[in-house]
């Protein structure tokens, strides 16, 4: 692997960093400084020119500035395209790692290979690592993202509660060794991301069927992934496995740790109910309305 440019100005060796625990964190760091820098240069490069080719040919021709409203469109356009290839890469890596080491089709390889925790003592591949500290980079970036660049919406403190139960989940799963369960967590939340991501994206635009669409897949997903899935198998295997595979064959005492990681996974799992219900009330309003603004989104 190649090397990142650190804040001292010298060459990181990603490979060398994946090898430890302690140097996932330093590349997390690193990450953290480097996201919002490119955030900005494809902004400028690559977001804003197709966002500007997609909204203003539809607009009359005029000398007056552009309309606030298209240019607030064409904000909120940047940033659901920012969120939607973030979410494509971290996707594809977690698919990527959770079907080379088998777990995405048996969650008992969440385990298999642990005899003792914490930390469970199974060898991390340098792609759950590479993961992890993607991951981390993201979100010790998005609260104060959250705060000075994006969009503030209605559910702004439930957003912001999310990031940090998040942050809580990754550095305490890392840092105990449940990596592999971390890894189709963030496989759950993930994927549907980016349907909701380009449906805003499809919406901005003014495109006339494409919204819909995209929204309807993301339904189908993110009922898929987060409130089946992600309970019937994630919190499931949590539940039993790590007792009955580990702690009673090995002898191990699991707690707390294993009530701290369930209660962490739970408390993700209450926030997918609140915005389940969100998502089923913008729903309601385009079947019944043909409206399909997002309702987190504060009026004008």
């Amino acid at each position: 692997m190649g090397g990142l440019v650190g804040m001292n100005g010298h060459s990181l060796d990603i490979a060398s960093l994946l090898d430890t625990r302690k140097g996932g964190y330093t590349l997390a760091i690193a990450l953290a400084f480097f996201y919002p820098i490119l955030r900005l240069a494809l902004d400028r490069w690559v977001f804003g020119p197709i966002g500007r080719a997609s909204f203003f040919p539809k607009e009359k021709k005029s000398d007056d500035p552009p309309a606030a409203n298209l240019e607030s469109r064409l904000y909120k356009y940047k940033e659901s395209f920012w969120k939607a290839s973030v979410y494509t890469v971290l996707v594809l890596l977690g698919l990527y790692v959770s079907i080379n080491e088998n777990f995405f089709r048996d969650t008992r390889h969440f385990w298999l290979g642990c005899t003792q925790f914490p930390p469970c003592n199974y060898k991390v591949s340098r792609g759950l690592r590479l993961l992890y500290a993607m991951e981390l980079g993201y979100y010790l970036q998005a609260v104060p993202s959250l705060v000075f660049w994006e969009v503030r919406r209605k559910d702004f403190w439930e957003n912001m509660a999310h990031h940090f139960a998040t942050l809580g989940l990754i550095i305490y799963s890392h840092q105990v060794n449940f990596v592999k369960v971390g890894a189709m967590v963030f496989l759950c939340h993930d994927i549907n991301d980016i349907f909701m991501e380009a449906a805003k994206m499809a919406r901005y635009a003014e495109h006339k069927w494409l919204p819909t669409t995209l929204f309807v897949v993301f339904m189908l997903s993110w009922f898929t992934s987060r409130i089946y899935y992600f309970p019937a198998y994630v919190i499931r295997s949590v539940y039993y496995e790590p007792i009955n595979l580990v702690a009673k064959v090995h002898n191990i005492n699991p707690h707390p740790h294993w009530e701290i990681f369930l209660g962490l996974l739970c408390f993700l799992f209450s926030l997918h109910i609140y915005w389940s219900y969100l998502i089923l009330k913008i729903a309601y309003r385009q079947v019944f309305k043909g409206d399909m603004d997002d309702v987190r989104e504060e009026e004008d």
